[in-house]
Formats: structure tokens, sequence, C-alpha cells
């Protein structure tokens, strides 16, 4: 009886982790514990279109909405084959900075879906950085086995908000061209949805 009981709640503990993402034990800091105070303000801050797409989404959810419509810091970082990427380099490019780790299991889902985007999206219209905090040769390894076609990156230092503000992933930050941030979504997301997302106003 005990045994069947272990094994019912462990294949509950992963249904839940693959829908809702695979969170971090940081605590909730004062700019995110007001969540039910941002649901409105998520719909002022993000265009009619965009907001559609938001409706419809069931395995992710949009976090950090106070910084929506506002320029993101530069920040730089060193990908698994020793390129150098600063974000402020991208100005004039969507760009997608996603939170990921080896470990999680809706992050590796998401790996086909972030690959169809980089193949159907040219480098000059989209930049794609995938940061992990995890040791470079682990992230190798995976990125390799994986054949992640995106910009892959380990890195172990604090980047700046609202980068720093993640506390669940798979993490994506949408970019404008212009700098700004549009969306920040957690949760792991679709070929379908992404697109959508880059492409709406």
């Amino acid at each position: 009886m005990k045994k069947s009981l272990s094994i019912i709640l462990i294949f509950c503990l992963i249904s839940f982790i693959t829908v809702n993402g695979c969170r971090k034990s940081t605590p909730v800091s004062d700019s995110d514990s007001n969540a039910a105070q941002t649901i409105q303000q998520t719909e002022s801050n993000i265009s009619k279109s965009l907001q559609d797409i938001v409706d419809r989404s069931t395995s992710w959810a949009p976090i950090l909405q106070n910084f929506y419509g506002k320029e993101v810091p530069d920040f730089q970082v060193t990908d698994i084959n020793g390129k150098t990427h600063k974000l402020s380099e991208y100005r004039g490019k969507n760009v997608m900075v996603v939170m990921w780790a080896t470990w999680c299991q809706p992050c590796m889902q998401e790996v086909p879906h972030l690959n169809a985007i980089r193949e159907i999206m040219a480098e000059d219209k989209l930049a794609m950085l995938a940061i992990s905090n995890e040791n470079i040769e682990l992230v190798k390894k995976t990125a390799q086995s994986k054949n992640m076609k995106y910009n892959v990156i380990a890195t172990q230092e604090t980047l700046p908000p609202p980068f720093s503000n993640v506390r669940g992933i798979p993490t994506t930050f949408f970019i404008r061209p212009d700098g700004t941030l549009k969306l920040v979504t957690e949760g792991a997301a679709y070929l379908g949805e992404m697109k959508a997302i880059i492409l709406a106003e």
C-alpha cells in the first residue's frame, strides 16, 4: 500500500512540474509579491493582439509585468563556444533571452520549438540567447546531444534586473528591436506561440 502511494505521489509531482515548469526555491521578492495587482497592469502595458496570445496560453504565464515597455539593461555573456554576446549589440532585432537548465524537463521539451523558431526566423531578424547557471561542460554536453541551434550560455554571473528576478524556468524574455521589454513568459512555450509573440505589435 505504501509503495503504491509513493508511486502515485511521484507521478503527481512529475505531472505538476511538466505543466508548471521548474520552480526555484528563491524567496519571492517584494516586486513579485503583488501578482494580483499586476494583472490589470499587464493588460494596460501590452497590445490587444499580444493580450489575446496571453489569454490563450495554457502552459505558461506572463510575469514581471512592471518591467513591460521599459528599456532592458545591457549585459555581456560568453557562449559555450567562446563567443561574446552583448545584449545592446542586438538593437534593431527581436531578442529572446531564455533562462533554462539541463535538469528541467519543461526546458528540454521546449528545445525542439526553440530550434524550429531559429530555423524559420533569420538571425538578422531574431537573436536568441539561452542562459543556464550550470557548469559549462554539462551545458555544452546537453547542447550537443540536443542539437541546440541557437546561442547557448553557461554562466554563474548575476545578471541585472529583470533577468535576475526569475523564480522558475523556463522563463523567456521577449525584447523588441528598440530594446524595450515586450513580454516575459514563465513555463514552456511552443513554436506557434513564440512566433506569434515575436510578430505581435
